[in-house]
């Protein structure tokens, strides 16, 4: 990821309201086509500047030729108003995940944390991060579905870190195959394989176990097939059916 400044210079003699307003409209558009990251955009007017920080997967991330016709609405509307809208690169953020460099890979994996702000659809070749404006788009021109679905997985991933309130809510929605947020994710799984003729594989995460060797024997929860893999895939993921494009973990518990 790379941390960019957004500048939009208008006069005082506009309306900043407007303006305020209409920025907000392209950060939202821009969130929504996968071009920022996060959803917190800090704002500060300096003058006849209005100022903001946001983390982007690539240097030309915010490039034209990624931007869909919400961006480049706001973007006219912009300048309709009078701003003037520029983008400079402050720097490599140091602890984001590295972006995927390969041309085709040869499979995709849905996966998030409650820290991740990066997109959640990694490399299954190289494990690296797959931005998301490198995709077809799966909702409206947009990737609503998987954003929003990236939000309520980290949601439940926070509940069941912290042990506290609603711990067994979040951890039943992580880990169980027929879970709603579960049922969703595979949903964009299937939709991302589609589009894009990659298999995509759904991470199904197992908190707690009665032993490892009990967790070897488990079986796909779909298919109920064998899955378990004598080496894990980059180090998180033992098991792993092709026919149902999911993957999972030894209970952390026992692992």
């Amino acid at each position: 990821m790379f941390v960019v400044e957004g500048a939009f210079k208008y006069t005082l003699s506009h309306d900043t309201e407007q303006a305020l307003e209409t920025i907000d409209l392209l950060l939202g558009a821009l969130r929504m086509n996968g071009q920022i990251l996060g959803r917190e955009y800090p704002v500060t007017i300096d003058g006849e500047k209005i100022r903001t920080f946001l983390l982007i997967p690539e240097e030309n991330s915010l490039d034209e030729s990624r931007a869909n016709d919400y961006v480049l609405k706001w973007l006219a509307k912009l300048e309709n108003l009078g701003v003037e809208t520029s983008w400079g690169i402050l720097g490599v953020e140091p602890y984001s995940a590295p972006v995927c460099k390969c041309l085709r890979p040869k499979f995709y994996i849905l996966y998030t944390t409650y820290v991740s702000l990066e997109s959640p659809i990694r490399c299954g070749d190289c494990w690296g991060v797959v931005p998301l404006y490198r995709l077809p788009t799966t909702s409206g021109g947009e990737y609503v579905d998987i954003i929003s679905w990236q939000s309520d997985y980290q949601a439940c991933d926070t509940l069941q870190m912290n042990c506290s309130t609603g711990e067994r809510f979040g951890t039943f929605q992580l880990s169980k195959y027929g879970s709603s947020l579960s049922k969703r994710g595979i949903d964009i799984c299937s939709r991302i394989t589609e589009l894009t003729r990659i298999a995509t594989y759904y991470y199904l995460m197992q908190s707690t176990g009665r032993g490892r060797k009990a967790e070897q024997t488990r079986k796909c929860p779909s298919c109920g097939g064998e899955w378990y893999l004598t080496e894990p895939l980059y180090g998180l993921f033992d098991f792993r059916c092709d026919q149902c494009r999911l993957l999972s973990n030894i209970a952390w518990s026992v692992r």
